[in-house]
């Protein structure tokens, strides 16, 4: 059904400044992991991301990207960016929080789970779009369409989130090497999003997480949302040892088995008290994060 209001986006732009040992320890991690590394120092979504191909060339923060990208979504009616407010105040361009802009900043807090429940709380609506922050190749059409399957499933679901499938990502791979997450793709919407020469001989398809995801948070505690962010990186081995910790010790073996979009929506939902749907997107650029200054210079030759 469609919503009864323009939808509400909270762009998730906080970040700590300083130096911090356990986030370099994860920085460690994914580096070795799989050759992700990080911007080290100071706030992530101000970070000046300079586009040579664009007509000034002129560095902008990076957040600025996605900003631009929801106000020109005709769906959108207000952005709400939770970050450092002070900071993000003195360095985005100040036409996009003009009088009368659809843009609101919000003070960043202590987590990213109460950043989350500030953005909700301030939407003041049923349902939200959460944005990343750190996703400039996110582009108008890849906004609509989640917008639109979201119009269809909300009445049925509390979490909608999006993957993008192995194919639409493979010829990035070289530029952005992320990993893939292989699954059964038994239950994802649409019914028609993998094609049978996508799947693989033992049944599975790879996935990419992306940059959003549209929720009801109304009684979803800050503490869950929180642990749920802390073990997204599931190459992680602190993120596995969690997950072994909440889903039982067989769960690695039965990923590497074949485990079932049906299985991960189910142990969610069971856990966390939330209807989760898993839903597909055909746009590559919402899985396509910028994590360092390598990854600039890739943005900087990508066509999507």
């Amino acid at each position: 059904m469609a919503l009864e209001n323009k939808i509400v986006a909270v762009v998730l732009a906080g970040g700590v400044k300083g130096f911090s040992f356990r986030e370099f320890y994860h920085q460690l991690e994914d580096l070795f992991t799989y050759g992700e590394w990080y911007f080290r120092r100071g706030y992530k979504s101000l970070k000046k991301i300079k586009v040579t191909r664009s007509v000034t060339g002129k560095p902008k923060p990076m957040v600025e990207y996605i900003l631009n990208t929801l106000r020109n979504t005709e769906k959108i009616a207000r952005i709400l960016v939770v970050g450092p407010e002070k900071e993000m105040r003195e360095q985005i361009d100040p036409d996009l929080l003009s009088e009368g802009s659809n843009i609101k900043l919000i003070q960043q807090k202590e987590s990213f789970g109460h950043n989350v429940k500030e953005g909700y709380n301030h939407a003041g609506e049923k349902y939200v779009l959460f944005v990343a922050s750190d996703s400039p190749t996110t582009k108008e059409g890849d906004v609509s369409e989640f917008i639109e399957i979201c119009e269809e499933l909300c009445d049925e679901y509390d979490l909608i989130y999006p993957f993008v499938k192995e194919s639409l990502l493979k010829k990035y791979y070289r530029s952005f090497p992320r990993p893939f997450f292989k699954m059964i793709p038994d239950t994802i919407f649409p019914a028609d999003y993998i094609d049978k020469k996508e799947v693989r001989e033992d049944g599975r398809v790879g996935f990419r997480i992306t940059s959003m995801a549209f929720a009801n948070l109304e009684s979803f505690p800050v503490e869950r949302i929180d642990e749920a962010y802390n073990i997204r990186k599931f190459h992680r081995k602190s993120s596995r040892d969690k997950l072994k910790e909440i889903f039982g010790k067989n769960l690695i073996r039965r990923y590497r088995q074949g485990l079932k979009i049906s299985d991960i929506e189910r142990m969610f939902s069971d856990y966390e008290g939330l209807r989760l749907k898993i839903v597909g997107l055909s746009g590559a650029g919402t899985s396509l994060d910028l994590d360092s200054r390598r990854d600039e210079k890739k943005f900087n030759n990508l066509y999507l």
